[in-house]
C-alpha cells in the first residue's frame, strides 16, 4: 500500500528508524571504546550511514537530487579554503598545554582514508544529501537549511552542549554551500579536510579531553573567526546576488 505521507516526510521517519541504534550506541558503546576499538565502531557507523542514506534516498531521487553531481564544486573548495584555513588558525591561536600528536606513517593513511572516505562521505551525503533533500521536499529550502544543520549537530551528542552548538553552526556553512550549489561533493572534500586537519593539529580529537586552554594569539584567534563566518555570510547575502531569492 502506496504511503499518504509526503515523500520527505516518510523519509525522514525512516532516517529516524535509521537512527535507533544510536541510542544504546551513546549509553554504552561510545562510552566504552577507545583506541582501534573506537575507530572501528566509527567506521562501521559511517559505513551503515553511507548504506542507509542510499536506501532509504534512493527509493524517492535520483543521486544527482540527493547532491552526488559536480555543481558548485569549485566554490565549495572555495569557501571550504577560507573556512579550513580560519579554523587552523584558531586552532594554532591556543596554547593546548599538550604535546602535539605523534602519528606514524600507517595511522596518517588510515587516518586521510577514514576522514575523506567514510566521515566526509558518509555525512554529508546523510545530512546534506538525504536529510536535506527531505526536509527541501516535505517544507521548503529553509527547513531543509536548519532542519539538516541542527540534525549534524545532535549527531554529535556525546560531545556535550559545545559540542552539538558548534557542530549545528558548520552544518549550516555546510547547507548553504548545499543550498547555493545544488551539490555535496565540494562538501565532502572540505569536511574531509577539516577533520584531517584536526588531526593533525589538535593534541586530541576529543576536544571535550583538551579542558579550557589558554589564548596564546589573540589576533589570529580573531582572524580565524572572520575567515570561518565570511564565506556563509557571503553564500547567504551576496552569492549570486542577481539571483539570490531568499528560502522558503
Amino acid at each position: 500500500m502506496k504511503s499518504k505521507l509526503p515523500p520527505g516526510l516518510t523519509a525522514l521517519l525512516e532516517v529516524g528508524v535509521m537512527f535507533l541504534p544510536a541510542i544504546p550506541a551513546y549509553l554504552w558503546l561510545w562510552p566504552n571504546v577507545e583506541g582501534a576499538s573506537a575507530w572501528i565502531a566509527n567506521s562501521l557507523s559511517d559505513l551503515y550511514a553511507i548504506a542507509g542514506s542510499l536506501v532509504i534516498g534512493l527509493r524517492r531521487w535520483s543521486l544527482d537530487e540527493l547532491g552526488v553531481n559536480r555543481k558548485g564544486l569549485w566554490l565549495g573548495l572555495a569557501c571550504g579554503l577560507a573556512i579550513v584555513t580560519g579554523r587552523t588558525l584558531v586552532i594554532l591561536s591556543v596554547d593546548w598545554n599538550l604535546p602535539p600528536p605523534q602519528l606514524s606513517p600507517l595511522r596518517l593513511v588510515g587516518e586521510f582514508v577514514f576522514d575523506f572516505a567514510l566521515v566526509g562521505i558518509g555525512q554529508e551525503l546523510l545530512f546534506r544529501g538525504l536529510i536535506y533533500r527531505a526536509f527541501e521536499d516535505w517544507r521548503g529550502t529553509r527547513w531543509a537549511i536548519w532542519g539538516s544543520s541542527i540534525c549534524f549537530g545532535f549527531w554529535h551528542l556525546g560531545g556535550g552542549p559545545l559540542i552539538i552548538i558548534a557542530t549545528a553552526l558548520y552544518g549550516l556553512i555546510f547547507a548553504l554551500l548545499r543550498w547555493r550549489t545544488g551539490g555535496i561533493l565540494g562538501a565532502i572534500l572540505v569536511h574531509g579536510l577539516m577533520d584531517f586537519a584536526g588531526t593533525l593539529l589538535l593534541p586530541n580529537t576529543d576536544v571535550v579531553s583538551l579542558g579550557r586552554p589558554n589564548i596564546a594569539n589573540l589576533s589570529w584567534m580573531i582572524f580565524g573567526l572572520v575567515l570561518i563566518i565570511a564565506p556563509p555570510i557571503y553564500l547567504w547575502l551576496f552569492y549570486p546576488r542577481a539571483k539570490s531569492s531568499f528560502p522558503r
